[in-house]
């Protein structure tokens, strides 16, 4: 009997990546603001570029997004069943400390804004810092801003530094009761030594949160096919980074004056668009967005993603292909697929065959493909019940099709036996 390794519940990984998302300020503002100061400082004969070609529209962008949209929003993303990644800046712009609080905005909005994130966003997206500010870099020592920026001057930050700064976002976070499962770079921040960044994010992670299958968030194509690389694979030890890398570009919106179009994800006939060739390959689908754009200018970017979840609705209408994700659940998948052992053994009887998965990578819903139709499945010491079809497959089932037989479980850390009796 052969086994091999397929996608979680034979289902395409989906899930949603929320960017420049932070309490209380409108962090796209900010950037704004002091990017233009900056630039006049430093390079007044250089036209702006990037956001900063938006200063002219600062009057109608507020400096606030209020904690009743985002409990609005995360209760939409629940219900639709949209799972991912919202970054949580910890010192936004160096407005403020998310352990401390905003100067000149009410404690009570910091306090909702954290409710709101726990009890509902919590349920179905990581919470990430994007570093400490996404604007200028921070001293540590003295918790001033520096004129240096994370997304431009740190793409290649001094090494010893790199850990130390992204522990003091993860500790932010955890001094206001989150930890966090990876962290984002804002921007191009350390893409130019990423080994040594992933190793940073990999020490931090162990630093703050005990946490050793932490992810991060760097790089995006919106060409390439998506994959789930690993960094610093340490498998007696359980250790590993995964790079997280969406398949698109931020067509929601991004400061709610950008290209805001799902006809780009995905169109009308559910045939163009990024989202239907890479679904179509099976490999993981991710889609970027920047947090203003869902509030900010009667928030196209909302509107936006209300129509792209329609049309992947009527993509997969038994949602039996597609299947939304944490972007950690997606990084621990592709351990355990990658770096779990599998071994083939005699079964004991001439009808049974039997494999033995060891892993230090624990995943939810891992799913192995066997060469043999199987009329009984045993995983540890409990039956897995038959599925009658790829819409009713779910972990604790087996699923036979033709010759082949998939079996769908929760993979613990140790040893794990599956124990096929095979039909007829």
């Amino acid at each position: 009997m052969n086994a091999a390794v397929c996608n979680p519940l034979l289902r395409t990984p989906l899930s949603l990546i929320i960017d420049d998302s932070c309490p209380v300020i409108n962090k796209a503002r900010y950037w704004i603001q002091q990017r233009h100061e900056w630039r006049l400082r430093h390079e007044p004969d250089k036209p702006p570029t990037g956001w900063e070609k938006h200063y002219d529209k600062l009057g109608q962008m507020p400096n606030t997004i209020p904690a009743a949209f985002v409990e609005k929003w995360g209760e939409w993303c629940g219900e639709q069943g949209i799972r991912g990644k919202f970054s949580m800046i910890p010192f936004p712009a160096g407005v403020g400390r998310i352990d401390r609080g905003f100067e000149g905005f009410p404690k009570s909005e910091l306090r909702d804004w954290l409710r709101v994130t726990k009890d509902i966003l919590w349920r179905n997206f990581d919470l990430t810092p994007e570093m400490l500010t996404h604007t200028r870099v921070v001293d540590l020592k003295t918790w001033q801003l520096t004129e240096a920026w994370e997304q431009y001057e740190w793409t290649d930050p001094p090494e010893e530094l790199l850990t130390d700064y992204i522990a003091a976002a993860m500790q932010l976070l955890r001094n206001a009761g989150i930890t966090c499962e990876g962290v984002t770079s804002p921007g191009s921040f350390g893409i130019k030594k990423e080994s040594a960044y992933a190793r940073a994010v990999l020490d931090a992670a162990l630093r703050v949160n005990r946490n050793p299958q932490p992810f991060f968030f760097l790089r995006s194509s919106a060409t390439e096919p998506p994959t789930v690389p690993l960094w610093h694979v340490d498998k007696a030890n359980g250790r590993a980074v995964a790079s997280i890398i969406p398949c698109t570009n931020d067509w929601f919106g991004a400061t709610g004056f950008d290209t805001s179009n799902p006809d780009l994800f995905i169109t009308e006939d559910l045939r163009g668009g990024r989202l239907p060739a890479v679904l179509e390959k099976e490999l993981p689908c991710m889609l970027i967005g920047h947090w203003p754009c869902f509030y900010v200018n009667n928030g196209p970017g909302f509107k936006v993603l209300k129509e792209v979840k329609r049309r992947l609705d009527a993509y997969d209408p038994d949602r039996s292909k597609t299947l939304w994700m944490k972007t950690s659940e997606i990084g621990h998948y592709w351990m355990a697929r990658t770096l779990s052992d599998i071994h083939v053994e005699a079964g004991a009887t001439p009808d049974t065959e039997r494999l033995r998965i060891e892993t230090k990578f624990p995943t939810h819903n891992f799913t192995l493909s066997l060469d043999v139709a199987a009329k009984r499945v045993k995983v540890g010491g409990g039956e897995s019940r038959p599925a009658r079809s790829r819409r009713d497959f779910h972990a604790g089932t087996f699923l036979v099709e033709g010759g082949r037989t998939f079996v769908a479980f929760d993979l613990p850390t140790g040893a794990t036996t599956v124990t096929v009796w095979r039909n007829g």
